[in-house]
């Protein structure tokens, strides 16, 4: 039995990076007292589905202040009541984490955002899990809600599931 995924072309051995899908860039979440706890949202999903194939984040302005505790959420645009949902578990406090640390996360509602093994390295571990996302927000949150600083690119590989599907970078 295969994964959700796996029977893209190249996408399992990562033989072909095409198969990551099409490329979205972030620019510049701030992390600090307009932050708070209050989700902020980092990509739209219109026109139809995606598969999500790689979601990763890159340090730009050191991190600093309180003990910030990033984590992925998802909300859908139609339903009765769209909730928020967690797209992975609450990682360990950011502080202090460098410019060019990079967050990685394998795709799994349990993974956890994880810097890499040093500065400017990240692990790309998205071949565990893979998530199929209605059209809606993508979001980041803090957990401590107490940073005063900091900046950080996210970067997010999809491949879109219906003719529409189109995924933006949302600015506040």
């Amino acid at each position: 039995m295969s994964k959700l995924g796996l029977d893209v072309k190249g996408l399992a051995d990562f033989s072909n990076p095409a198969a990551l899908g099409r490329r979205v860039r972030r620019y510049g979440q701030a992390w600090g007292t307009d932050l708070g706890t209050a989700a902020w949202d980092i990509f739209t999903i219109t026109g139809g589905d995606i598969l999500v194939t790689h979601l990763y984040g890159i340090v730009t302005t050191l991190i600093a202040g309180g003990a910030p505790v990033p984590r992925i959420q998802f909300t859908p645009t139609a339903g009765a009541a769209p909730a928020l949902t967690p797209m992975c578990a609450a990682a360990a406090d950011i502080i202090t984490d460098a410019v060019d640390t990079i967050y990685t996360w394998d795709g799994t509602i349990a993974g956890v955002l994880t810097p890499g093994a040093g500065v400017g390295v990240g692990y790309s571990g998205m071949e565990v899990g893979y998530q199929v996302l209605v059209p809606g927000v993508i979001s980041i949150t803090d957990a401590d809600g107490n940073a005063t600083g900091g900046v950080i690119d996210w970067i997010l590989h999809y491949v879109p599931l219906d003719t529409d599907s189109l995924v933006e970078p949302a600015y506040a």
